[in-house]
């Protein structure tokens, strides 16, 4: 199977993030393998097909919901994190510290409990504003109580799953929708020792059962609002949800879904340079 890439630009110059959510939707139920909004307005499509054919239906179907077909190109399946050399930095995050290793046999020194992260293609290696924002908010909480379940939700490298895990002995639930996440996932759990703690797998939201008291859930703030209500399903009376990936564009979005409509509470919010992470609770 080969991967291929359409760059799309909406011809609505007023284009909302709704707006966007919409064809981002109407792409994925069309057989997109994937959708991100990177540079907003313009959308990046993902399709994994054996041929070309596949990705000019999809170029067809983008231009019939109005948008206007700027590249398309065949990208190779690369594992983009490993190869960016600034990602090899140790960097600290709150009280939390994560060290890259090649492996886990690697002889680079670690602090003592730092987090230890094999760069792959699971996104996560504390350097995005995302992940950092969420690894300080999980090193600043203080529950009252110790918390029953936690549940990481596109947990990627499984860096935050982990450090839950490391800061306070509870059992994580860790899903992606990425099979190739997963695998990167475990071997950090492994390499962590907090295997007997953390599960991963690429078990649907939907299919989960129970309730967390805490939820972790650094994913496009598009899928954050799609997401709201089986989130919210599975949230423990007094959950606690760090969220991120959130961009200025959908961030009242987000906060109107959970807030407005579901009944959390914002506790509070931060910025790293264009992303909002935000902590809320559910009473």
């Amino acid at each position: 199977m080969t991967w291929y890439k359409l760059l799309l630009l909406p011809s609505d110059p007023q284009i909302d993030s709704e707006g966007l959510d919409s064809i981002c939707s109407e792409l994925m139920e069309a057989g997109a393998s994937g959708t991100t909004i990177d540079t907003p307005p313009e959308i990046a499509c993902f399709v994994e097909s054996s041929s070309a054919a596949e990705m000019q239906r999809l170029s067809l179907i983008a231009e019939q919901l109005g948008c206007r077909v700027l590249s398309h190109e065949e990208v190779l399946e690369e594992n983009w994190t490993a190869s960016c050399p600034e990602l090899w930095q140790p960097v600290a995050a709150g009280t939390l510290q994560v060290v890259p290793v090649e492996s886990p046999t690697d002889a680079r020194e670690v602090p003592a409990g730092a987090i230890k992260i094999i760069p792959g293609l699971g996104f996560g290696t504390g350097h995005h504003p995302t992940t950092n924002m969420l690894l300080g908010e999980l090193s600043q909480l203080q529950p009252s109580t110790p918390f029953a379940a936690v549940l990481d939700l596109g947990t990627g490298s499984g860096i935050l799953g982990i450090a839950a895990a490391k800061l306070f002995g509870a059992p994580v639930t860790a899903i992606d929708i990425d099979p190739l996440a997963v695998a990167n996932a475990a071997d950090n759990v492994a390499l962590n020792g907090v295997e007997g703690l953390v599960s991963v797998s690429t078990t649907p939201l939907s299919d989960i059962r129970g309730s967390f008291p805490l939820i972790l859930a650094n994913v496009y703030g598009e899928a954050l609002v799609a997401l709201s209500a089986e989130i919210t399903r599975v949230a423990s009376p007094g959950c606690i949800a760090l969220l991120s990936g959130i961009t200025d564009l959908v961030c009242e979005q987000v906060i109107e879904a959970f807030c407005t409509t579901l009944g959390w509470r914002l506790e509070r919010e931060q910025s790293q340079g264009e992303w909002l992470s935000l902590v809320l609770s559910r009473g």
